[in-house]
């Protein structure tokens, strides 16, 4: 549900308008097949400000808008769904938590 809500919009192609630019294909994405979800979970938190490539376009970020647990589920979905020949990782909010607490007292 989550992933319907925030992330098809911009991720599935057909899915409606092109808001922030391309439409990334996540199977693609390098951290979905990561050992660790770290950068995967600094992007849904924070989004991308400034893309490395223009084509990309810009996301919004999610750290607002959901909590640890909803970004845990987000995690194991998108690498069941992205990239099934994974081993899943580790169901940890409290990485999630570490990371959105780093991002903070960046902010600030």
């Amino acid at each position: 549900r989550v992933y319907q809500n925030a992330c098809a919009v911009c991720h599935e192609a057909g899915s409606g308008p092109t808001l922030f630019g391309v439409k990334p294909q996540l199977a693609l994405n390098t951290n979905l097949h990561a050992a660790s979800p770290d950068n995967l979970v600094q992007v849904i938190l924070n989004g991308i400000q400034a893309p490395a490539d223009d084509a990309l376009g810009y996301m919004p970020g999610f750290g607002d808008s959901l909590d640890d647990r909803q970004i845990a589920d987000l995690l194991g979905y998108l690498r069941e769904r992205f990239a099934p020949e994974e081993k899943a990782w580790p169901d940890d909010t409290k990485t999630i938590n570490r990371l959105r607490m780093q991002a903070q007292a960046h902010a600030h």
